[in-house]
Parts: structure tokens; sequence; C-alpha cells
């Protein structure tokens, strides 16, 4: 035994054990491969994000109904909930999508697929961010 620690022989060809860590930490990590991290996670993740929003807003917006059935604020109050609600959800779901897929991105065996899934999280990163600054710029000019 060396100072570094144990060595793993291959015997089998199955190599070096799966890491135990849950999916969202491999990910976090950058360890997960590109494809599945960009389609599974950040392109169809949020796509399910989306229907799930909708449809909660909208079981919101009913519940705010059977609530008082007589007046429309409370279908406009569960609305709002049900909004508040979904994004307190979907921003931190996609932070970690996009941090993910840049950490993940040339785990891949064509490099140029890293390159083209760090620029798609950059103008992802840019749509979200460039209106939130400027209504920002424009609440204190």
């Amino acid at each position: 035994m060396s100072a570094a620690g144990p060595v793993f022989v291959d015997l089998h060809g199955v190599g070096p054990a799966p890491d135990p860590a849950p999916v969202w930490i491999r990910c976090w990590k950058g360890t997960e491969p590109l494809w599945r991290v960009f389609w599974g996670w950040f392109f169809f993740g949020h796509g399910a994000m989306l229907g799930g929003a909708f449809g909660l807003m909208l079981i919101a917006m009913v519940f705010g109904f059977v609530v008082s059935s007589d007046s429309l604020d409370a279908g406009m109050t569960g609305l709002t909930s049900g909004a508040a609600l979904v994004v307190l959800i979907s921003v931190p779901y996609a932070f970690w999508s996009a941090v993910s897929v840049w950490r993940c991105a040339y785990n891949c065996i064509d490099k140029r697929w890293g390159h083209m899934a760090r620029l798609t999280v950059a103008v992802y990163a840019m749509m979200i961010l460039l209106p939130i600054g400027k209504n920002i710029f424009l609440y204190f000019r």
C-alpha cells in the first residue's frame, strides 16, 4: 500500500463502482453525462415544470372560487398565490439545472456539444436576467 491509499484493480472489466450520491448532487458536482443533464433535467425538466405550474395555478384559482364563489377577487387571490408558489419552486430549479448543465458540459465525447450547451445556458441566463435588470433600472431612474 502506498500513502495515496488502496489501488483499484478491475479484474472483471466492470469499471469503478458508481457514485452512490443522489442524481441531483451528481449533476451539481458535474459528474453526470451531458446528454442526461441537458435533455433530461434542463430541457424536459423545464417542460414538466411549466406544465405543473399551469396546473397548480389553475387548481389554486379554482380553490379560490370554491372558498368564495360570489367574488372574482377570491379566484384572483388563489391565482396569485399559485403563481407565487410556482416562482418559489421554479427559480431554484432553474438555477440548479443551469449550473448543472454548465458543470457537466464537457462530459461528452465531442466537446463541441459542451460549447453549445454552455452557449445555451448563457443565452438562457441572459433572457432571464436582462428584463429583470431593465425593470430594476427603470424603477430606480
